[in-house]
């Protein structure tokens, strides 16, 4: 998603939250037949741009591998605990993008 009005969207009538460590999913049904993705990480919860980017990879990815048609997905960076590894967070993703895909 590129524009501000397609994130309100999604934040204003959200078919499904799924919470995660560390991150938050809404997610909203699309008439396109793609389904489209927004990030919003910010500094004040990821202060590190390593750590941003590395969630942004991480979400991409997941969300690549469990593809469902006629969704708008938006996924927040919530504050993570520093124990938590890149192996935990890839898990938690796909557990949530699975539920998602149940739901669509």
């Amino acid at each position: 998603m590129h524009h501000s009005s397609e994130f309100d969207e999604v934040f204003k009538n959200p078919l499904k939250k799924i919470h995660g460590q560390g991150f938050l999913i809404l997610a909203r049904r699309n008439l396109a037949a793609e389904s489209k993705l927004g990030l919003v990480v910010g500094k004040k919860n990821l202060p590190k741009a390593v750590a941003r980017n590395r969630f942004k990879r991480h979400v991409r990815e997941s969300f690549r591998r469990h593809k469902a048609k006629h969704l708008q997905v938006v996924v927040l960076a919530t504050k993570r605990q520093q124990s938590q590894s890149n192996s935990e967070l890839r898990q938690q993703l796909d557990n949530a993008f699975q539920t998602l895909m149940q739901v669509a």
